[in-house]
């Protein structure tokens, strides 16, 4: 027997879900009797070992482990270098999903076939071709690619069916951050508002109480103590562990052996010695406070971006492990006025990936409930205005998929122009320059015979389904010559 399942492939820790024979979603324990595992791979090639043994091995073999990398999926050439290789983004995604689906098989006694992988709200259309890749690698089937706070959602609304309410999704994972509005009808969720920073997570504040502690060790050791990969290594997990200690403290202590170089006669010697650095959480929070109003700003740009008001939504809803932290739900308080929902954070994005592919599976036993995507981000093209190129936004942000819309306003600019190459940006700057990975895909419509500039009437049309997969079609209306892309493939 084949089952479908949901995974939540996180920047730090991830997660796997089924739905049991009662129809309710579980979370997989992996071997180690945990519902996450880390996102972290130590490679010894050919072995390679993902979870907690990797994260561990980064206290002895830092250079031998990969972490983070879903911060570097769909950018061009990345490669992590470990032992004189390299590896893509891909891949090192691939062997976290392969050990998902290991602890599942050996959990369910089943094979696994396919799956609904959750992304960031705010990936590009290029950050999640990487996911489905990354995929495919695993050998593993996509059912669909949702976004992260849906999913959250759509494990809360199975239960709130027959209840009409809108719903704020704050989801501050391990390395991105996103907020996204939908309203619950009563077998629909509609996306309303989507937003988000793919570069800002609990990571970052992991990083600030580094910063400080390493600023602490010089201040009250001296300043020739140093932090080396090994130190650096047990001071980050370290650091996470306080951060989530200070949920429930006021004040931690983080104690570790600092490296002290010392000039003798013989030449200059390492010597490790303990030292202890008290974190309190006031301190935790300012040093995070421009972190935290980053993730405030977005809050409000959405909720505006949406059309709607804070006494119009009805939940509050608070996902990813660092939402946990007691500032983030006093501001999410003061900023709503609503005391938000902390329902299994760590978990609810796979366990709605889980309910989402049971939904799509045919012999499924949940009662349906149809799910309202929107584009994340708006879709255009390159063209010449007044000697300038410019992004002319085709399809914005926030449109209901599926959807197809077309643009007829096009020509050549050059005379006996043959040629014409068509450019598609995703984003919302019209500067073609603000895109630092260029267009997301790039085709050639063949405009012969040669006519002067602006006599061919060329259009553009984008067509665009819920899956994710996004066709673009160019044709000369003067000849009925057509030429397409499809820019992305996740589903």
């Amino acid at each position: 027997m084949s089952r479908f399942v949901g995974i939540d492939l996180g920047t730090t820790y991830s997660a796997v879900a089924y739905i049991d024979e009662f129809g309710k979603p579980m979370i997989v324990k992996n071997s180690d009797g945990l519902t996450t595992t880390p996102s972290a791979v130590f490679i010894d090639a050919p072995s390679y070992v993902v979870g907690e043994v990797a994260l561990q091995s980064t206290l002895s073999d830092p250079d031998r482990v990969v972490q983070f990398i879903k911060r570097f999926m769909g950018v061009p050439n990345y490669r992590a270098h470990v032992g004189g290789k390299t590896y893509s983004p891909q891949f090192i995604s691939s062997l976290i999903l392969r050990k998902l689906l290991q602890e599942a098989e050996n959990a369910l006694g089943e094979t696994i076939s396919s799956a609904v992988i959750t992304v960031p709200a705010y990936f590009t259309e290029s950050q999640r071709q990487a996911t489905y890749e990354a995929a495919q690698l695993a050998g593993l089937q996509v059912l669909r690619i949702i976004n992260e706070p849906t999913a959250a959602a759509l494990n809360y609304g199975v239960t709130q069916r027959g209840r009409k309410s809108k719903i704020l999704v704050y989801d501050l994972g391990g390395g991105t951050f996103d907020v996204t509005v939908l309203e619950v009808r009563d077998d629909e969720l509609i996306v309303i508002g989507v937003g988000g920073d793919s570069q800002l997570g609990g990571k970052d504040f992991d990083e600030r109480i580094m910063n400080y502690v390493e600023e602490q060790v010089v201040a009250n050791y001296g300043a020739d103590m140093q932090i080396d990969v090994f130190v650096e290594a047990e001071l980050r997990l370290k650091a996470e562990a306080a951060k989530r200690q200070l949920s429930g403290r006021n004040s931690v202590p983080i104690t570790f052996k600092a490296k002290r170089v010392l000039e003798t006669e013989r030449g200059a010697t390492d010597t490790y010695i303990p030292v202890r650095v008290e974190l309190t959480r006031d301190k935790l929070e300012s040093l995070t406070a421009d972190l935290l109003s980053r993730t405030e700003l977005l809050l409000n740009n959405v909720l505006h971006k949406s059309g709607l008001a804070w006494s119009d939504i009805d939940e509050v809803l608070c996902v990813g492990g660092s939402s946990r932290m007691p500032v983030v739900r006093e501001m999410l308080t003061r900023v709503t006025g609503r005391k938000p929902l902390m329902q299994d954070p760590d978990e609810c994005v796979a366990l709605g990936a889980a309910v989402q592919a049971s939904l799509l599976s045919q012999d499924s036993a949940m009662q349906p409930m149809k799910i309202g995507h929107v584009l994340s981000h708006s879709l255009g093209v390159a063209a010449s205005a007044d000697g300038k190129i410019v992004i002319d936004r085709t399809i914005p942000a926030l449109t209901p998929l599926p959807c197809i819309k077309l643009r007829d306003n096009y020509t050549t600019s050059i005379d006996n122009q043959t040629t014409v190459k068509i450019n598609i940006f995703e984003g919302e700057s019209s500067d073609p320059d603000a895109y630092a990975n260029g267009p997301i895909g790039t085709f050639e419509l063949d405009a012969s015979p040669p006519r002067p500039k602006g006599q061919p009437q060329i259009s553009v049309e984008f067509r665009c389904d819920e899956n994710g997969r996004i066709v673009a079609l160019a044709r000369d209306a003067d000849t009925g010559r057509e030429s397409r892309t499809m820019i992305s493939l996740l589903a």
